[in-house]
Order: C-alpha cells, then sequence, then structure tokens
C-alpha cells in the first residue's frame, strides 16, 4: 500500500477537509489519514503519486453521464426546477427548487419520486433533505453543508463544481496539490476565502474567486455527512447545535481508515463539542478522543454575508480542549 500526501487537502482547513472525505468516497480501495506534522490528507492505497490519483478523478468524472451531475446517478436527480427562475433579485433563494418540499410531502411527493428513478439517487437523498426536521418556512429541512443565495438549487450545487472541472480537467490536479482561484466561481460558499473585495483583487474588482476541484470534491463528500433531527430542529454529522449557533466540528486522525471507519469516527459521541456558559467558546475532551487516534479537532461556522439572505460562509472557527 501506497502514501500519497497531498499538500493542498489541509485536514485543518473546512474546504481541505471536505475534499479530503470526498476524494475518500469516491476512489476505490482507499484509506484516509492526516499527517500529525502538517495537517495535510495522506492518501492509503494503490496509487503512487498525485497524478495517478487526479488521472482517477478525470475518469470519474468523465465517465458522469450527459446531463447528470453525480457519478452513477441518475441524470434526473436531483430534481431540478422545470424552469429557470424568473426572479430579477440576485439575492433571493430560489423557492422553485423542487428538492425543497413542505415536510408533509417529503414522503409520497420527494421520496416516492426519487425511489422511482433507481440509480443511486435514493442513496444520496438522506444526506441532503430529511423531514425528521423543518427549516423556518416549514419544508423539510436541508443539509448545512448547502447555503443557498440567489439563484442555487440542490441541483447547481453539484452542476457548477462539475462543470468547472469538466471545462478544465488540470483543476482536480490543483485540488490536490496546489489551489488556483477562479473569478466568478462561488465555490457553493464552503470556503470563506471566496469573498474578495475589489482591494484584494489585481483588477480592483470585487468578485468571487472560489477552488473549483476542491470544491467538486467536497460536494461529493456528502454520503458521508447523515441527517436527523428531532422532529424540529435539524441534526447533521459533524454539524453541532450550541445554545443559538450551529458549529461545524471535525477531527483529523492518524490511523489510515477506510470509508467506513471514517464514517463511524465521525458520528462518534466523543466528538460532540460542548461551550463555555457565554456559547462563546468551542469545547471537547481531548482525553476521550486520543484513543480513537485523533490528534487535533477544528471547527467552522457560516458568517452571514452583508445584503445576502444566505445562511453565509463557512468560517474557521477556534475550538478549545477541556482542561485535563
Amino acid at each position: 500500500m501506497n502514501t500519497v500526501e497531498l499538500p493542498a487537502l489541509d485536514g485543518r482547513d473546512p474546504l481541505g477537509f471536505l475534499a479530503a472525505l470526498g476524494l475518500l468516497q469516491v476512489l476505490d480501495k482507499v484509506r484516509l489519514s492526516f499527517s500529525d506534522t502538517t495537517g495535510c490528507a495522506l492518501l492509503h492505497g494503490p496509487f503512487r503519486d498525485v497524478a495517478g490519483i487526479a488521472g482517477a478523478l478525470r475518469d470519474i468524472v468523465a465517465a458522469i453521464d450527459e446531463g447528470a451531475v453525480l457519478p452513477g446517478v441518475d441524470s434526473k436527480f436531483p430534481l431540478r426546477p422545470a424552469a429557470p427562475s424568473r426572479d430579477r433579485d440576485a439575492e433571493k433563494t430560489d423557492e422553485s427548487d423542487p428538492m425543497r418540499v413542505p415536510r408533509s410531502a417529503y414522503a409520497e411527493q420527494l421520496h416516492g419520486q426519487v425511489a422511482a428513478m433507481g440509480n443511486g439517487g435514493l442513496g444520496w437523498l438522506p444526506s441532503l433533505v430529511t423531514d425528521l426536521a423543518v427549516d423556518h418556512a416549514g419544508r423539510a429541512a436541508l443539509t448545512p453543508c448547502m447555503a443557498p443565495y440567489g439563484k442555487q438549487n440542490v441541483w447547481t450545487f453539484f452542476r457548477k463544481p462539475l462543470e468547472a472541472v469538466r471545462d478544465d480537467p488540470a483543476r482536480l490536479s490543483e485540488a490536490l496539490a496546489g489551489w488556483r482561484r477562479l473569478d466568478g466561481f462561488t465555490g457553493e460558499y464552503l470556503d470563506h476565502r471566496v469573498l474578495r473585495s475589489a482591494a484584494d483583487h489585481p483588477l480592483g474588482k470585487s468578485i468571487a474567486a472560489g477552488v473549483p476541484g476542491a470544491t467538486w470534491l467536497a460536494t461529493q463528500a456528502l454520503p458521508l455527512l447523515r441527517l436527523t433531527g428531532d422532529g424540529q430542529n435539524l441534526s447533521a454529522t459533524l454539524w453541532h447545535r450550541l445554545h443559538r449557533r450551529m458549529v461545524m466540528v471535525w477531527p483529523v486522525w492518524r490511523p489510515a481508515l477506510d470509508v467506513h471507519a471514517v464514517q463511524v469516527l465521525l458520528d462518534h459521541p466523543t466528538l460532540r463539542p460542548s461551550s463555555t456558559g457565554d456559547g462563546d467558546q468551542v469545547v471537547v475532551d481531548r482525553r476521550r478522543l486520543l484513543p480513537l487516534g485523533i490528534f487535533e479537532v477544528y471547527g467552522a461556522e457560516r458568517q452571514p454575508i452583508k445584503g445576502s439572505k444566505s445562511a453565509g460562509v463557512l468560517v474557521p472557527v477556534r475550538v478549545t480542549h477541556r482542561p485535563d
């Protein structure tokens, strides 16, 4: 078994970590761990170098059927709006998304329609939408990995990154070896650095600049992040409600784990954080994590964007350790 370090997939970063999970999800016969010196993902398996891994990713993307947005899944999933929204307000969430249904319609209307398709959509559905919780509009709750904005919907969440890597397959190599940002690409708001002011841009433009390859990999991680709820409030793998905050907390680990072991680890109850009385600090118990092979824990939460109705971009937050 070979071990390849992936310098661009920094496990300390929310997008880097999610992209590493996506890599584990789409490749066969591989295991994942993280360097305890650099924090970067280590892929264990038949691949000898980054070029070999990137080649496998290009093959996976090339094999996705025309019109489809997910590997091995029917082109009709996720459900897409029948016609483009005519809403001219770029910051108004598109309410026509057929994946966003009232909870009462989830079982028959959404689940039933996806089940009738076959070809893998039903395996993805529980990681995207659940009727075990509701959003502010009484709809079946959406994964917190998505923060719809403008005319974005569940289908475009997957389509936009896929189109970007199809247009330039070299972006898959960049996802692993060294990120290069693309102007006008939002990165589906999985990376706070996508927001650049005019002062940050060489041409003085205020424009989003995301990382297409890493974003596409991150979207492929969602089947590992299961959704549930208490009938009202949403719960999800990695995501925890602390007071009024919804915080994403994830581990990095030393043992080389396969996809099944990683899913068990991510759902392990010892990863559930607590907080200080005022809710400002996110706290975990290091002593209980060390026997699991976890050597550090990191966190992020969504930061609203001024003037936008989106839940915002993922911004790192500090995770502290309960005193020994």
